[in-house]
């Protein structure tokens, strides 16, 4: 989305973008990195996916390393330096997603120093994506290791500025969450809280946007225990929108957040946000920090909301500010051709 997003405001600007995925090698080449992930996975796990990533990365720079004026890449692995004037993304760390894994310490620690080594050869500025994400990667995940340093730019999101004046009517105990059915996202918990929460009221009501790899079990636990949750699959964005102004309440279960779209969504849709306090998302994204992952806390916060929200500032978090803060770290924009490199 990042890339989508900020190339359509720098072509806005006219400038001359270029996305380049794996979709841009030529057959076999873009399954190549995808293999030797699994090979690596099955002797080394998890480095497998430390060496797809370095791979896509050497093979980007074989292919797309052409003239340009500014180069923005997508992910630390597949970054590259050189005398174009350049930005690296760093949304997240493949050492701090591996919660659907049996993963050792050993097994990890291996992994966040390749990573480490990646991140300090990046001679051009890194960017990360929010201040408590940025403390976390360097005061925790990191802190072994002497990491470079690191900015901050907010992503930014496409969000219609009429939305609350045509919001439709909220049911006020009306939840709703939007987001991939994997086990990072944690939506098995989410069941389990709103099958007390309904036990104990019957007007609340869950509405679950998205789709994963543990959709079918999802809806199987649902069914099973009557709980008539909602599966609406996945939506393309302006339905996302239209779809969480219909409700009051916006619970997210992740264990893991660096910066959250869905919160966001939430947030400038009008919904109070419920979620976890350990999340390294933006300050002001969630209404309703919850402490643990005990169902009676989590239902608790829920039945006890007060209305409204916490203020924050809607302006930072849009495609222009996210633009414009990336060309402001590089340079005073007067070239008009830039590549984006992503890894798909």
């Amino acid at each position: 989305m990042h890339a989508r997003l900020i190339s359509k405001e720098l072509e806005s600007r006219g400038w001359e973008v270029e996305i380049l995925t794996l979709d841009n090698v030529l057959f076999p080449l873009r399954y190549l990195p995808h293999i030797i992930e699994k090979v690596i996975n099955l002797i080394r796990f998890p480095l497998g996916y430390f060496y797809k990533g370095y791979f896509t990365g050497r093979l980007f720079k074989w292919l797309f390393n052409h003239a340009t004026d500014l180069r923005i890449f997508e992910d630390i692995y597949i970054s590259w330096n050189s005398n174009v004037p350049s930005v690296t993304l760093l949304h997240a760390v493949w050492s701090d997603n591996l919660q659907a894994f049996d993963v050792t310490a050993a097994q990890k620690d291996a992994l966040i120093a390749r990573e480490a080594k990646t991140i300090n050869r990046i001679e051009h500025p890194l960017v990360t994506v929010s201040e408590p994400y940025k403390k976390f990667l360097l005061e925790e995940h990191f802190c072994v290791f002497q990491l470079r340093e690191l900015e901050v730019i907010p992503l930014g999101i496409e969000f219609p500025a009429n939305v609350l004046d045509i919001a439709a009517v909220r049911p006020e105990k009306s939840i709703v969450y939007c987001g991939a059915l994997e086990a990072r996202k944690n939506v098995m918990f989410l069941l389990k809280v709103f099958e007390r929460l309904a036990s104990e009221d019957k007007d609340f009501s869950l509405t679950i946007i998205g789709n994963g790899p543990e959709q079918s079990e999802l809806e199987h636990y649902s069914n099973a225990h009557s709980l008539g949750v909602r599966f609406l699959g996945r939506f393309d964005h302006k339905d996302v929108i239209a779809e969480l102004c219909r409700h009051k309440i916006y619970v997210h279960t992740s264990t893991k957040e660096s910066f959250s779209f869905s919160l966001l969504e939430a947030k400038l849709a009008g919904l109070t946000t419920c979620a976890f306090n350990g999340l390294q998302v933006p300050i002001g994204f969630i209404d309703v920090p919850i402490r643990s992952f005990e169902i009676k806390e989590w239902c608790q916060a829920i039945k006890n909301l007060e209305p409204g929200q916490k203020q924050f500032d809607r302006a930072r978090y849009t495609p222009a500010s996210m633009t414009q803060s990336t060309l402001d770290l590089v340079f005073s924009p007067k070239s008009t051709s830039i590549a984006i490199e992503a890894q798909k």
